[in-house]
């Protein structure tokens, strides 16, 4: 089924996706490990990964959970390039790879195959699935999220079948130069005018909740402008300034009747954040605590372990999840 052919849409179920790799194994498994142990543990969840990482996740395809290749999303041509370009990066190590990024940051392009590296191959693949996805509601769940058990269905779907869009606006001092990159990009490519005075957005953790009916018609949108596929108009976008959460929250603004959007303001109401804890003992009595306070969002993102700072792995943390997981109940 292609993604312009979703069937008709289950307003009363929510597919949960999560792209990772390989060396994200181990968060997986704690995430999926939560996941079992709170009231979402029997939604669908598509994993998603390169090729070559399949076979890395297949023990976990069972129950509701299914293991799916970009290249099984995506056209043949993308993933021809995609392998051309892990190859390339493999000839120049980390560090020559991460001079390409720079200079591709800078040049807004150049060279071209840094485009085409997993990290954005794996945001476009997101919008794949929700694009065909025969749930309304889509919910994007990263390897560094922790499901706490008192999270339900009710936190990621508005009960008066709005469209729920998480967000969280910020002051231009108060926001981080990538996110600002990635607001102006996603106003940038719907050619809408950026004020920054109230276009800045901050919320990029997950979970990130997608409408797929808004998805679908974000993507027609952007066929008919640029007389593209959507896929090559996204591949096409500035590698490191461009957010598919940024685009989609950009195309709700200016193209949706307001009064059919809830916009929730994410951190601390529905996800919070342990940043950079010195010690894994320091983040495992701040998750113990979050998981006792039912009063507290749903689900919290262990950033300490993101870009290189894996000094300790899940089972130093959350080790009862691994040891013993019906205490996590």
């Amino acid at each position: 089924m292609g993604w312009g052919e979703a069937a008709a849409a289950t307003t009363d179920d929510i597919l949960l996706v999560t792209p990772t790799w390989a060396a994200d194994r181990a968060h997986f498994a704690l995430m999926r490990h939560s996941i079992e142990a709170s009231a979402l543990g029997a939604l669908r969840h598509e994993v998603i990964v390169q090729s070559e990482d399949v076979d890395v996740f297949a023990d976990f395809a069972r129950g509701p959970v299914r293991v799916r290749a970009t290249a099984d999303l995506l056209p043949a041509v993308v993933e021809e390039r995609r392998v051309q370009a892990l190859r390339r990066a493999q000839r120049l190590g980390h560090r020559g790879t991460q001079w390409a990024g720079s200079l591709a940051l800078r040049t807004g392009g150049f060279p071209q195959w840094v485009g085409y590296t997993g990290w954005h191959v794996q945001q476009i693949s997101k919008l794949a699935v929700a694009a065909e996805s025969r749930c309304d509601t889509v919910v994007v769940v990263d390897c560094d999220v922790v499901v706490l058990p008192h999270a339900t269905a009710a936190h990621l779907r508005d009960d008066q079948d709005r469209i729920l869009c998480l967000h969280d606006p910020c002051r231009p001092d108060r926001i981080g130069t990538k996110a600002a990159r990635w607001n102006r990009q996603a106003h940038r490519l719907f050619q809408q005018p950026f004020d920054p005075r109230r276009d800045y957005d901050g919320a990029f953790d997950t979970p990130f909740v997608f409408h797929a009916p808004t998805v679908r018609r974000m993507l027609r949108h952007l066929e008919q402008r640029f007389r593209q596929p959507w896929w090559q108009v996204l591949l096409n976008q500035p590698v490191r300034r461009w957010s598919e959460f940024a685009t989609y929250r950009a195309y709700i603004k200016h193209f949706l009747p307001q009064d059919a959007v809830r916009w929730q303001q994410g951190p601390g109401v529905t996800t919070t954040s342990i940043h950079r804890a010195p010690a894994a003992k320091a983040i495992r009595a701040a998750l113990w605590e979050m998981m006792r306070n039912t009063a507290g969002p749903p689900f919290v993102t262990v950033h300490s372990v993101q870009a290189g700072q894996r000094r300790f792995q899940p089972c130093d943390y959350a080790p009862w999840w691994f040891e013993a997981p019906a205490r996590a109940g």
